[in-house]
C-alpha cells in the first residue's frame, strides 16, 4: 500500500469509520426519543425534590436548631401521631383519585366528590382519636392548644396537599406536582424562620407557626393546582368503593405507623431530650429518600397503567431496589463525612445526632426500600397483603424497640441494633412481597 492511499482511505472504510464514531450519539439520540417524556418528567419532578430539599433543609436546620432538643422531641412525636390518625382521612378514597386521573379520567370528578364528603365524615373521628392519645401520652409535655395545632396540620391541611400531590402526578403534570411538594415546605421554611426571628420558644408556641405557614400553604395551592373539573357526589362510588377505600385507608396507617410509631416509644421510654436525638436523626435519614420519590411516584404510575405484574417488571423492580439502597447509603455516608469535617456545621442540635448516625447504617437503605415497596403494593393492587405485612412488620418493631430500650438503656449500644430490627422488618417485607407476585405471575 502506497504512502498516498494510507493516508486516504477507501470511501467505504470512511463513511463506516464515520458511523462507528456516531454509533454512540445514535444510542444516545434513541433513548432519549424513546423516553423523552419519561425522562422530562423525571426530570421536572427531579428538580422539584432538589428545591423541596433545599427548603426542607433550611426548614429542619432553623427549627432544630431554635427549639431546644425536648421540645424538638415533643414536636416531632406529636406530629408523628398526627401524621398515622390521618391517613383516615376521605377514608382512603384519595387512591381512587390518583387511579382516576392516571386511568378513568372521566370517573375523577366524582372520586373527587366522595373523598371530601368522607373527609368531613372523618375529620371528627380523627380529632377524637386524637383527644385520647392526648390524654394517654401527651397530656405531661405539651399543653392543648399547641398539641391541637399541631394534629390539625397533619391529620387535615397535609392531606388535602398529599390528595393535590396523587392527583397532579396521575394527570401526568409533573412540573405542578413538584411544585406542590416543594411551596408547602417553603411555607414551612418561612414559619420556622418568622419563629426564630421572634425569638424561638417551646413546642406550643412553634405549634401557632406551623399551623398558619401550612394554612397558607394550602390555601394557595388549593386555588392553583386543583382540577378544574365538575364535582357530582354519586352514592353508588361511595357503596361500591368504601370498603376497599377505608382497606386502603388502613393499608396507608400501618405503612407509615411503622416509620413514625418509634418515635412514641422513644418519647416514653427514653425521654423527651433522646426524642429530639432520635427525631433529627429519622429527619437527616430521611432526606436521602427525598430524590428517589419522585421516581417511585413516576414507578408507581407506569405499573398502573401496566395493570398487571410480570416476571419481567418484577426483574426490574429487583434492579430498582439495589439502586435504592446505593443511593441511600451512599448518602449517609455522605452526611457523616461532612458531620465528622464539620461536627458545628448544622448547629449543636444537629452534630447531637452524629453519634447516632454513624452506627444506623442500614436504616436509610430500608426506611427508602419499604416505601418503595408500599408503592409496589399498591400498584399492583395488593392491599390487603400490604395490610397484613405492615400489621406484622408495626407489631415487630414495636415490640422489638420496646425490649431493646428496657434492656439497653443507654443510646450508645442500642443504636448499633436498630440496624438488626430494620433488617429484619425489610427481609420479612421482601419474601412477602416478591414471594406473593412470583408465585402469581406467568414466565
Amino acid at each position: 500500500m502506497t504512502a498516498q492511499s494510507s493516508r486516504n482511505p477507501t470511501p467505504g472504510a470512511g463513511r463506516r469509520l464515520g458511523s462507528l464514531r456516531l454509533a454512540p450519539l445514535r444510542l444516545v439520540a434513541g433513548a432519549w426519543s424513546t423516553h423523552r417524556t419519561v425522562l422530562i418528567g423525571y426530570g421536572q419532578l427531579l428538580a422539584g425534590a432538589g428545591g423541596r430539599l433545599a427548603l426542607q433543609m433550611i426548614y429542619f436546620l432553623v427549627l432544630a436548631n431554635t427549639l431546644s432538643l425536648a421540645e424538638m422531641g415533643v414536636f416531632a412525636s406529636v406530629s408523628a401521631a398526627g401524621v398515622m390518625i390521618g391517613c383516615l382521612a376521605g377514608f382512603g378514597f384519595q387512591s381512587f383519585v390518583m387511579r382516576s386521573a392516571a386511568g378513568r379520567r372521566s370517573s375523577m370528578g366524582g372520586y373527587l366528590a366522595v373523598y371530601y364528603a368522607c373527609f368531613g365524615l372523618a375529620l371528627p373521628i380523627m380529632l377524637g382519636l386524637s383527644l385520647a392519645l392526648y390524654v394517654l401520652l401527651f397530656r405531661n409535655v405539651i399543653a392543648l392548644p399547641g398539641y391541637l395545632a399541631i394534629i390539625v396540620v397533619e391529620v387535615a391541611l397535609w392531606r388535602q396537599i398529599e390528595l393535590l400531590v396523587q392527583v397532579n402526578n396521575g394527570l401526568g403534570r409533573y412540573a405542578a406536582a413538584a411544585t406542590v411538594v416543594s411551596l408547602p415546605v417553603g411555607f414551612r421554611a418561612a414559619a420556622a424562620v418568622a419563629f426564630w426571628a421572634a425569638g424561638g420558644g417551646d413546642a406550643e408556641t412553634w405549634a401557632l407557626y406551623y399551623l398558619v405557614g401550612n394554612a397558607v400553604s394550602v390555601t394557595v395551592l388549593a386555588f392553583l393546582f386543583h382540577p378544574r373539573t365538575r364535582m357530582r357526589f354519586r352514592a353508588v362510588l361511595l357503596k361500591g368503593r368504601l370498603r376497599d377505600g377505608l382497606l386502603y385507608a388502613a393499608s396507608y396507617f400501618m405503612f407509615l405507623a411503622q416509620g413514625e410509631i418509634d418515635k412514641l416509644i422513644v418519647l416514653t421510654l427514653a425521654g423527651e431530650r433522646m426524642a429530639g436525638i432520635y427525631a433529627i436523626s429519622m429527619r437527616l435519614i430521611d432526606l436521602t429518600g427525598v430524590p428517589l420519590r419522585p421516581m417511585f411516584m413516576m414507578y408507581s404510575r407506569k405499573l398502573i397503567q401496566a395493570g398487571r405484574a410480570t416476571r419481567a417488571s418484577l426483574r426490574e423492580c429487583l434492579k430498582v431496589e439495589a439502586m435504592v439502597a446505593c443511593v441511600s447509603t451512599g448518602a449517609l455516608v455522605f452526611m457523616v463525612a461532612v458531620l465528622h469535617i464539620r461536627p458545628d456545621l448544622l448547629g449543636p442540635n444537629v452534630s447531637a445526632a452524629y453519634g447516632m448516625l454513624t452506627v444506623i447504617v442500614a436504616v436509610p437503605a430500608v426506611r427508602n426500600l419499604l416505601e418503595f415497596q408500599g408503592e409496589l403494593f399498591f400498584a399492583f393492587g395488593r392491599l390487603g397483603v400490604r395490610a397484613g405485612v405492615t400489621t406484622a412488620l408495626i407489631a415487630f418493631k414495636a415490640l422489638a424497640f420496646v425490649l431493646l430500650l428496657k434492656a439497653l438503656p443507654d443510646p450508645a449500644h442500642w443504636s448499633l441494633w436498630l440496624n438488626a430490627i430494620y433488617v429484619a422488618i425489610y427481609a420479612f417485607s421482601f419474601l412477602t412481597l416478591y414471594g406473593l407476585l412470583w408465585r402469581n405471575t406467568a414466565p
